[in-house]
């Protein structure tokens, strides 16, 4: 039997989206609530459709599934990607639907979604998954371990949300889905296009397809403390001056033998806590949280610019802009240093580029008069030089993923 943990509200329908204040004090990691009309529908004309995302599927580094729904919602199979070129000849015109990861990554038009979500904690993103679903396609109720914002694109589906987070869910055996055995006690709600639900990780939920539909679920996920700290000693085994030996200096008779007295182990943890605090933690930091999920990761540029090609073309009009597809993160260290990251590695900046940090967190074109509010061209080209050169900046008129 399921494990529940004490009931909350169920979810509720705002007529507005909350502020950033009201969500984090609120809603986040605490209870679902549904948006009608947040996002306006011309919004996903640019977005990746479902031929797209077939396409998508066929290929090998893509990570993908089809699940299947047996006539009368009696069951669920799931196949994963890469599919054959005539596979989806053969599937039939209801009951099922695609689901591709990483969309982000793959069409970066559709990375333009994230911008109605820039008050969420951008570095703990995920990825947005998209599902193109039929009639009658549905994944089945279940639950998820990360934040997410459900956001109805095309057609119409049904969602049932649960009331109160399953901390120890009931699974059905021998399927590859964690599908919940019992099913979903909660609110209902027809979505069209536009409408958002935010669901906190554990709580039950389920869709399904009324008309043909896309979703596009933006995810954020926290890793566990296991992860964290396997990643990080990675790291130390690389930065032999951080990556210091026990020695226990100040061991007394107490720990003799096969004894660890108290003391001693006190000792250890202040040793492990001590490596954490330092500003190289902050640095690893920060390349951690901005590694892309997918496989792949975007190198230098071929042909890399100079700081004259920089100025030229700041000078000329035009400006830059950070692509929502390129994945950021900005730490602090104790002593205030900034530290930038994309693609899992740390950006060379100088100090004097703080500002331009800064006002990368918060915005995403940056033109000449920007940058001259900020400190001025000659302060800042190197910083910018090696943003662009490291693809996360672009001219208007780049070609991403160059």
């Amino acid at each position: 039997m399921a494990l529940h943990v004490p009931k909350v509200k169920p979810m509720i329908i705002l007529d507005t989206f909350p502020t950033p204040d009201e969500f984090y004090a609120t809603y986040w990691d605490k209870k679902p609530f549904a948006v009608r009309g947040y996002i306006d529908p011309s919004v996903f004309d640019d977005f990746i459709d479902g031929d797209t995302m077939a396409g998508l599927s066929l290929e090998e580094d893509v990570k993908s599934r089809i699940v299947t729904t047996e006539q009368g919602g009696g069951g669920w199979s799931c196949k994963n990607g890469p599919f054959a070129d005539d596979f989806y000849e053969t599937i039939g015109d209801e009951n099922w639907g695609l689901l591709v990861q990483n969309v982000e990554q793959y069409h970066p038009d559709t990375a333009d979604l994230l911008r109605h979500f820039n008050f969420s904690p951008r570095w703990l993103l995920d990825d947005i998954m998209v599902s193109y679903s039929t009639k009658g396609g549905t994944v089945g109720p279940h639950i998820d371990s990360y934040h997410v914002f459900l956001v109805q694109g095309i057609g119409k589906r049904t969602w049932t949300v649960g009331d109160e987070p399953i901390i120890n869910p009931d699974i059905i055996a021998g399927l590859n889905l964690q599908m919940l055995k019992d099913d979903i006690k909660g609110n209902s709600i027809d979505t069209t296009a536009g409408d958002v639900i935010y669901i906190p990780p554990h709580f039950g939920h389920s869709g399904i397809t009324i008309d043909t539909a896309m979703t596009f679920s933006v995810g954020f996920l926290g890793p566990k403390m296991s992860e964290l700290l396997i990643e990080y000693g990675y790291y130390l085994e690389q930065c032999e001056s951080q990556n210091t030996r026990y020695s226990a200096r100040d061991m007394g008779v107490d720990s003799a033998r096969f004894s660890i007295a108290r003391n001693e182990q006190e000792s250890i943890q202040n040793a492990l806590i001590k490596t954490i605090q330092g500003d190289s933690f902050s640095a690893w930091l920060s390349a951690y949280f901005s590694t892309p999920t997918h496989t792949e990761s975007v190198e230098m540029r071929d042909i890399p610019f100079s700081n004259t090609q920089m100025m030229e073309r700041l000078k000329s009009g035009d400006y830059l802009y950070r692509p929502d597809h390129v994945k950021i993160t900005i730490t602090t260290t104790a002593s205030g240093q900034l530290n930038l990251s994309a693609y899992g590695q740390i950006v060379p900046t100088s100090p004097q580029c703080a500002p331009l940090i800064q006002f990368l967190n918060e915005n995403d074109t940056l033109a000449l008069s920007d940058i001259d509010n900020l400190g001025g061209i000659d302060a800042l080209v190197d910083g910018l030089v090696h943003l662009y050169n490291q693809n996360v900046l672009y001219f208007e008129d780049d070609e991403l993923f160059d």
